[in-house]
């Protein structure tokens, strides 16, 4: 058994690994069948490719742990959707070996990466196909063509069973009742009669006699479909007339169903774009009219709501002059001198008993911008009606003391007052003038009674008044006043706040009072205060949604009647193109011989004609891309598709240079047969390449028993460097696997069994891209990059090392890899010298000997450059010893400074040492 890949995560918790057999008796001695869950892959070409788990092989005992399931077509979507559901169950927490016979890797990683998907649609299918190594293959993970087959509303055989057998005898995955193809049920809780009516109902072309007779490459040429097994032959002879009839009757219903294989039908289309035409004409008469309609009542609305604001904010500044008038009156009162007490005390009453809106007023002089109160008088009556005392009074001019000290500055100011009293009422402060200069003023407190009835609600409109600082003063609801709430976070009390002119109207979304209004304001000319009129357009339009729901419900009875027209009508029209589409499900699948002829002289005849012609030239298309894919690297295929012209041309690209060879392979080659040589060397190459391919590398070229491979082109490859040395890690970790393999086996040669490998990485600018001559290019890479890594995988020989690398690959993997300086080279056909590095592999892995051999490795070679010669083969010595085996590179070292303490290279020497040959 040979392991072909790595773990690949797989479902939900389980593991898939794949796994090469010869599918003889003695491959299986050795196999542990506790180990996980086996699945034996077989394959067979009817039409389209389909697959099974194989039943019982010949040399496996009776507790395997293995599944079973009967042949399936790659198409027939819900079958393969409940049996990866089934395999995520099964295989929870578990590896799944797959064996399958050489030639069928392809077809198994393309099987079970189209399971994975319709497991979990949301990975991409990009991903998917990366994972299971299937980059640039020409089938589709995602795609989703059903047989019509499987599919068919008479098939009552909807899902094969599962069958998962181990020590615990036969589980088998499945529905409790399973319908038979004649009508006979399965009970699932009779074993007996479950494992009897299964073997009926099993597919008739699973021969007995051998497992593996019908096993065929996904990628080769179908057989003649006459010579393959029929339904009806399994049946007795009084049901074959009736199975040819429903199958029949199934081709036919099958010919006239717009849906089949398809999202939407022409008849559905022809439909759709009536039904698209006649809503949208209608919704667009619908939208004008409604516009204008909405338009005219806006364009009333507005002049509605700005004529109110203007009304009652005239009306509300006329009646705060005349407050302000009659204040200034009483103020004058207050401050004559020489007016006999009794007679001012009698002015103040008469004033309070005519007005009894004014509760409270004060004259104030200044002392340090602030408030000292001179003379200040109650409205006696009012005091005694209500539980207010004096003491608020002073509350209410303390707590607004710095707003009413501006009226120091010439300003009027306007004040809510209201908190702390029962009713509302509001401030005015305004700078009086007393022995001819505006040193005072007159703050007045005075009920809102005197313009309240100009805010009442009234209609749908709401209207309000508020200060320069955005305080509501009059509200038709009270307890909006009584709170003194600042409404500067309606958005046109901000606008009025922040606009110079004095009248204006947007429409906002009001998040508090939830919402589109539409809003007015008009300033009064006073203290900046202003009045707002605002109305909610829900209300304002309610006759124009009124208008549109009654549009949309006669709109949706004309378009249910012309759907109803339209889909008789159709039918006329698609019933020739849907027999066209029959045959173009066919070269979906991959059917190219398609069973139609033109039956019509018009454009579908015609367009019959051209369909099998062109079933014809995608037949050969599909064999040349098979042929192509194979020579080629997939990848290289893939971008060649999208810009052939663009690879033509080339580029100057920053790749990773990839070189491997095998040690002594002429030798090898001269021991072995031609059948075995290539037997090994396609076993070798074949576990090389999924190595190169799964870190995301791109195979440029083999050259006998040679591995060129490129990383970052043509398609970008992050952390290339680092990818190029974990293919190259894993690589040698590979081959010790074949060899140990191969010697457990005594496969090949006793050379081929401890045959090695070395390999080169450099990284650098290279030319890449396809170079030959118009008629016959390949793709590959050129340059002293390139050259390089070749130089270097030669080099690996001489000093005993499986990988070499130079700097720039050293620097991209410090932090996963251990690496050893070697030596300072200057290479063949290179004059600048060479740092070569030896990559020994992942940091997690190496043991503590080989790092400390690595570090006084590195010791001594530094004393090397210093031309201490005895103290270089001390710590060279010691670096060999510290490994516990023998290093070919410290002996080379050991022998250079033997050499040099004989013949000093003298004090200009740079350290370089100057390879002769390649």
């Amino acid at each position: 058994m040979i392991e072909i890949s790595a773990e690949i995560p797989f479902l939900r918790t389980s593991k898939l690994v794949f796994l090469i057999w010869d599918e003889s008796p003695g491959s299986l001695e050795t196999w542990d069948w506790n180990e996980g869950i086996t699945i034996f892959f077989q394959t067979r070409r009817a039409g389209e490719l389909e697959f099974r788990f194989g039943p019982p092989l010949w040399g496996i005992p009776t507790d395997t742990n293995r599944l079973e399931f009967p042949f399936v077509s790659i198409h027939n979507i819900p079958t393969n959707k409940y049996l990866a559901s089934e395999l995520a169950k099964l295989g929870e927490e578990k590896t799944i070996y797959v064996l399958i016979s050489k030639g069928l890797e392809s077809e198994a990683r393309s099987v079970f990466a189209r399971l994975e998907y319709l497991w979990d649609d949301k990975i991409s299918p990009d991903r998917i196909t990366h994972k299971f190594g299937l980059t640039g293959k020409t089938s589709s993970v995602s795609d989703t063509q059903v047989s019509n087959h499987h599919l068919s509303k008479k098939n009552s055989l909807i899902h094969p069973p599962l069958e998962f057998i181990g020590k615990s005898g036969i589980n088998r995955v499945k529905e409790k009742v399973l319908v038979s193809a004649n009508g006979a049920h399965i009970d699932r809780m009779n074993p007996e009669l479950d494992e009897e009516v299964s073997d009926k109902v099993s597919s008739p072309d699973e021969s007995p006699n051998h497992p593996y007779d019908l096993i065929e490459s996904s990628f080769s040429e179908p057989e003649n479909l006459d010579d393959k097994p029929k339904e009806e032959d399994s049946l007795p002879k009084s049901d074959t007339a009736k199975v040819k009839e429903e199958k029949k009757e199934e081709t036919a219903d099958h010919a006239l169903d717009g849906s089949s294989g398809t999202k939407f039908s022409l008849q559905l289309k022809m439909m759709g774009v009536i039904s698209l035409l006649f809503a949208l004409s209608v919704s667009v008469i619908i939208f004008f009219a409604s516009f204008y309609f909405k338009r005219s009542i806006e364009l009333q609305l507005r002049d509605n709501n700005i004529r109110i604001a203007e009304i009652i904010g005239s009306k509300v500044k006329s009646d705060i002059l005349g407050v302000v008038e009659k204040g200034r009156q009483i103020a004058i009162t207050l401050t004559t001198q020489g007016l006999p007490e009794a007679e001012r005390k009698l002015l103040i009453k008469t004033f309070f008993e005519n007005d009894k809106e004014f509760i409270y007023l004060g004259i104030f002089e200044r002392k340090e911008n602030s408030l000292v109160m001179k003379r200040e008088v109650f409205n006696e009556e009012e005091l005694k009606k209500s539980s207010v005392t004096e003491e608020d009074f002073h509350t209410v001019v303390n707590r607004n003391r710095d707003s009413l000290a501006q009226a120091f500055n010439g300003q009027t100011v306007l004040l809510n007052s209201s908190p702390g009293f029962q009713e509302p009422s509001f401030a005015i402060a305004i700078p009086t003038a007393e022995n001819g200069e505006l040193d005072n003023a007159l703050v007045m407190i005075v009920k809102l009674n005197k313009i309240i009835g100009a805010f009442s609600k009234k209609g749908i409109e709401t209207t309000f008044m508020v200060n320069g600082n955005g305080t509501v003063l009059a509200h038709p609801k009270e307890d909006l006043v009584l709170a003194a709430t600042d409404l500067t976070s309606m958005p046109i009390v901000k606008s009025m706040l922040t606009s110079a002119p004095n009248t204006g109207q947007m429409s906002y979304l009001d998040e508090e009072l939830g919402g589109s209004y539409l809003g007015s304001f008009q300033k009064i000319g006073f203290a900046d205060a202003g009045v707002i009129t605002i109305v909610s357009e829900e209300k304002a339009f309610a006759d124009v949604y009124k208008s549109q729901k009654t549009n949309l419900y006669i709109a949706g009875i004309g378009l249910c009647s012309a759907l109803i027209f339209v889909f008789f009508f159709s039918k006329t029209i698609t019933k020739p193109v849907l027999q066209l589409l029959s045959a173009t499900l066919e070269i979906a699948k991959g059917n190219f011989k398609i069973g139609i002829k033109p039956t019509t002289q018009d454009e579908v005849g015609l367009l019959t004609k051209y369909f099998i012609d062109m079933g014809a030239g995608l037949e050969e298309r599909e064999k040349v891309k098979n042929i192509l894919g194979s020579m080629i690297d997939p990848v290289v295929v893939q971008e060649a598709m999208v810009d052939l012209a663009a690879l033509k041309r080339g580029s100057e690209t920053h790749i990773t240079a990839f070189f491997s060879d095998v040690a002594s392979f002429s030798t090898i080659s001269e021991q072995l047969k031609s059948a075995d040589l290539a037997a090994l060397l396609n076993e070798y190459l074949s576990a090389m390449t999924i190595i190169l391919k799964k870190h995301e590398g791109v195979l440029d070229k083999y050259i006998g028993d040679a591995i060129v491979g490129i990383f970052n082109a043509p398609v970008p490859v992050l952390e290339h460097e680092l990818k190029a040395a974990r293919a190259s890690v894993d690589m040698v970790t590979k081959l010790a696997d074949l060899r140990e393999y191969w010697t457990k086996n005594n496969l090949y040669s006793k050379e081929a069994q401890v045959m090695d490998a070395r390999i080169g990485l450099n990284s650098g600018p290279a030319k890449v891209g396809f170079m030959g001559t118009d008629a016959l290019a390949s793709y590959t890479m050129m340059g002293d990059t390139v050259n390089l890594a070749a130089r270097l995988e030669a080099a690996g020989k001489d000093y005993g090392v499986n990988i070499l690398i130079t700097d720039p690959i050293r620097d991209s993997i410090q932090g996963e890899m251990v690496t050893r300086y070697l030596d300072l080279v200057r290479v063949k056909g290179k004059n600048e010298p060479v740092k070569i590095h030896e990559l020994i592999g992942y940091r997690s892995m190496i043991s503590n000997n080989f790092l400390e051999a690595a570090e006084i490795y590195e010791s001594g070679f530094k004393e090397y450059l210093n031309q201490n010669w005895n103290s270089a083969i001390k710590y060279f010595s010691e670096s060999e010893k510290a490994k516990g085996q023998k290093d070919k590179s410290s002996r080379m070292l050991v022998e250079r400074c033997e050499e040099y303490k004989l013949n000093p290279p003298g004090s200009d020497w740079d350290g370089v040492f100057t390879r002769t040959h390649k």
